[in-house]
């Protein structure tokens, strides 16, 4: 329906009101952290997209795994399957006109006068962000080969590939975290890890036994500390935050996570949700939106040292094994220069 006929502003109006009911209803999960846990495992393949849109595709396909509009899928050269697309709210700017200290008018409905003085200069004008509703669509709902997902999302990540991920984590927590990361005998095959906070270094310490997916998860698991570390909280809190970080990291680089960490994501999200009293809906959302936006930077510092470490590979395999030697650790050596 144009936006010029009849009963289109009805039909927008209902739409977002359909769309705050989603919300609202997602509300409710808040109670139960199995529920949380199962959102926040949707979330991970999400971090594009902010808290509220994740929770809007979440309620309309839980089942989705990788979502573009339908112009992004039409410049890959991708059609959509004429199918009904999932509603997500769209940043835009409208601009208003300063009529005066007390008169703000929209520039599409100011009169030809009003327009004329601004554009002389005459009126000034402000931007005010706002939010439309707009589609996107799922890859189940287009042509795209079944055969190439791969090439736009992983469905889990082969152990092959844990050596390369165990590189780019340690890069993440050296460059962004100043935190070290080192293997060690720790006399011991049931410890894993650790992390070591001082006043004046922090350091994760790896057991020296550990395979790469092993080593991968308990990195993973680690490197949620030197993040929540640099905020002062509750510790309950602190560790509820960090069981969200670090298990959104492992599902999102195939890693199963373990029971007993769903069960101390568990234990811990209780304790949090029971501590925020009356205003408990309000306070768990406010603490996701921030574990979604320290997830979203994580991923985007992981995509360009991934990125990075590609680009190395590269190289050593153009110019052979006395560029990796002269360059040393080629993954944290071209970190090192990004800012060059």
């Amino acid at each position: 329906m144009e936006k010029k006929e009849p009963g289109w502003k009805a039909g927008y109006e209902a739409k977002k009101e359909q769309m705050k009911a989603w919300l609202q209803e997602f509300s409710k999960y808040q109670q139960d952290p199995q529920q949380i846990m199962e959102f926040l495992e949707f979330g991970s393949r999400f971090y594009h997209y902010s808290l509220r849109n994740t929770q809007m595709i979440y309620q309309q396909n839980p089942n989705a795994t990788f979502v573009q509009s339908y112009s992004a899928w039409k410049q890959m050269g991708v059609s959509v399957k004429g199918q009904k697309g999932i509603r997500v709210y769209v940043p835009k700017y409208v601009t208003y006109l300063m009529i005066d200290q007390q008169e703000a008018v929209q520039l599409k409905l100011a009169t030809a006068e009003q327009r004329a003085a601004y554009q002389r200069g005459e009126i000034q004008g402000k931007q005010i962000l706002t939010y439309g509703i707009g589609n996107v669509f799922d890859i189940s709902q287009t042509n795209f080969p079944k055969e190439q997902y791969p090439a736009l999302f992983q469905m889990g990540r082969n152990s092959e590939e844990h050596g390369r991920w165990i590189e780019v984590l340690t890069a993440f927590a050296e460059e962004e975290l100043y935190c070290r990361v080192t293997d060690q005998d720790m006399e011991s095959i049931s410890l894993r890890g650790f992390y070591r906070y001082k006043e004046d270094s922090k350091e994760i310490v790896l057991n020296h036994l550990l395979n790469d997916t092993e080593k991968l998860s308990t990195l993973s698991h680690e490197i949620r500390h030197g993040v929540t570390y640099q905020e002062e909280m509750d510790r309950a809190e602190a560790e509820l935050r960090a069981d969200m970080i670090s298990m959104m990291l492992q599902w999102n680089m195939g890693i199963e996570v373990t029971e007993s960490r769903k069960r101390h994501f568990q234990v811990h999200y209780q304790i949090v949700w029971k501590g925020f009293g009356d205003h408990a809906e309000e306070k768990m959302d406010h603490l996701l939106e921030q574990v979604f936006q320290t997830y979203k930077r994580i991923n985007e510092k992981l995509e360009l040292y991934q990125s990075m470490s590609q680009k190395a590979d590269r190289k050593e395999q153009k110019y052979g094994r006395e560029y990796k030697k002269k360059c040393g650790s080629c993954t944290v050596s071209f970190i090192r220069l990004r800012r060059l």
